[in-house]
């Protein structure tokens, strides 16, 4: 159309021409960047699947019709730009407004993200169970764009959680080395993200109400312990006893293995290292003790690539494949399934493996835990993937994030608090960036709030780390780590709690649903 209206005109004179062309040009990016939901013509049964669909009182992102549907505040009747043609014909909606012009609910939405991310920095925690039910409740999201936007918000606080933390050292400074917990954030991450596999397939079978009432036992029992542990740790009575050494112990006492761990080897009695032991020891040391850990580093990119690959094949998160017409009725859904299970578990084996034979190598050459160090042998580097795949299936189906199951269970097994904070983070980092880019490319993401709230994520976090160093320089107390991750269990428990009841409320089916 434009080349035909300003083809004469671009042949009669220079200045003509340069016009046509600028006029031509502005059509031309004028249609390239017409969405192809506008270009479809309206067809009867649009208008007829939308009022038969609708209901009176509207919900965010279910179906509407004018004059007909009332739809919730911050919300509008408008045409689903997302349906394609096919058996679903395309249908008017309660869509979410842009965020500018910014009403009371986004304003309100700002401050509460900014006091809940702020808050959860404390504690390394990502904060999705609150900010899930804020997005909900305060601004009127539907669950796929509020979980969506909590990626986002929790993605800039990783930033900067790992900005800091990889800049700090370890509190306990009898060994210098880097305040995260590499080993245990590689060890346990795999294991963790095997266990939301499951968790979400479960989300889809289990009723609200259900989920509603594991919620309340889940985050009422390990929100009250990690409180109970955080107040003793205030008040000093979770100081532990010093650790016996070698001769204090006894052989009955230690675990005799060999530098490499087999088990089917002779057990070798410890001695006082030799002058080759002792610098082959300091020389583990120097390596761990660096705050560039390459190798490290790299094996969190291939995990976080690894999770991102298989979401982007198999879907979820309230995004399709990218594979057309895949879904859970089919075999090829079910094989990526089990191969992104079989290879999270032969990374956990990989990791386990290199970390037992370097703490084994580590306890052969003399090295004695320090206090809150997690002790790796054969039992324990079972034990604990094994615990993070049963949090795992807990995140998943309730749908409370990654890091808050896993700094209860590093309070659990008797971590220190600072350290607990940037391990966490760590994982947290890896799940939730990776969560974005997938829900990023389906198209989940309301890409103005998301920039947004990803902008008050990156302040508040950096504002909360600073106030908890603050108070911790001040009263030197490290337990209000412990007391935060505490504090945002149970308030995420009362949020979460009233909006799974507003759930059940309207749920139109009190039975397990089938999961295809």
């Amino acid at each position: 159309f434009c080349a035909s209206v300003f083809a004469p005109a671009a042949a009669a004179s220079s200045t003509m021409r340069r016009s046509a062309a600028v006029v031509a040009f502005c059509c031309t990016a004028t249609a390239l960047e017409e969405q192809p939901w506008l270009r479809r013509e309206l067809r009867p049964e649009d208008e007829s699947i939308s009022k038969n669909k609708a209901k009176q009182q509207g919900v965010a992102g279910g179906p509407c019709y004018p004059g007909k549907t009332e739809c919730p505040f911050s919300t509008s009747c408008e045409w689903d730009r997302d349906t394609e043609d096919g058996e679903d014909f395309r249908e008017r909606i309660c869509m979410h407004k842009d965020l500018v012009p910014a009403n009371g609910h986004d304003w309100a939405t700002i401050f509460l993200l900014i006091a809940a991310t702020a808050l959860a920095a404390g504690g390394g925690i990502g904060g999705g169970g609150l900010l899930v039910p804020i997005y909900r409740l305060v601004a009127g999201f539907p669950i796929t764009q509020a979980t969506a936007l909590s990626l986002a918000t929790i993605s800039g606080g990783s930033i900067a959680n790992l900005y800091t933390y990889t800049r700090r050292y370890h509190p306990n400074d009898t060994i210098k080395r880097p305040l995260i917990d590499y080993e245990a954030s590689l060890l346990f991450c795999p294991a963790l993200l095997a266990g939301t596999m499951f968790g979400s397939v479960f989300s889809v079978m289990f009723p609200p109400w259900l989920t509603v009432v594991l919620l309340i036992a889940l985050l009422g029992y390990s929100g009250r312990r990690t409180l109970n542990k955080g107040i003793k740790r205030w008040t000093g009575e979770d100081k532990l006893s010093p650790r016996p050494t070698r001769d204090e112990a006894g052989l009955q006492d230690v675990e005799i293995d060999t530098p490499l761990g087999h088990a089917d080897a002779p057990p070798i009695a410890r001695q006082d290292p030799t002058p080759d032991q002792l610098a082959r020891l300091e020389a583990i040391y120097a390596k761990e003790g660096s705050l560039v850990q390459r190798e490290n580093w790299t094996a969190t990119g291939v995990i976080w690539l690894i999770v991102f690959v298989f979401a982007l094949l198999r879907g979820g998160r309230g995004g399709a494949s990218l594979i057309p017409g895949l879904d859970c009725s089919q075999f090829l859904y079910w094989y990526l399934f089990i191969s992104n299970l079989a290879v999270l578990i032969a990374a956990t084996a990989w990791i386990r493996k290199k970390t037992l034979d370097r703490a084994t190598e580590k306890a052969f050459l003399g090295h004695e835990p320090l206090e809150g160090d997690l002790q790796w042998d054969r039992r324990t580097t079972a034990l604990y993937p094994m615990l993070c795949v049963f949090a795992g299936i807990a995140a998943g189906l309730l749908g409370i994030g990654g890091g808050m199951v896993l700094g209860p269970l590093l309070v659990e097994l008797g971590c220190l608090p600072q350290p607990i904070a940037a391990t966490s983070a760590y994982v947290v980092f890896i799940t939730a960036t990776s969560g974005l880019a997938q829900v990023w490319i389906m198209g989940l993401v309301p890409k103005d709030y998301a920039f947004a709230f990803a902008a008050c994520g990156l302040f508040s976090t950096f504002l909360g780390q600073s106030v908890i160093d603050w108070v911790v320089r001040k009263y030197k107390k490290d337990a209000i780590v412990i007391l935060v991750i505490a504090s945002i269990m149970l308030i995420a428990l009362v949020l979460m709690t009233y909006d799974g009841i507003m759930q059940v409320v309207h749920a139109t089916t009190y039975g397990f649903s089938p999961l295809c």
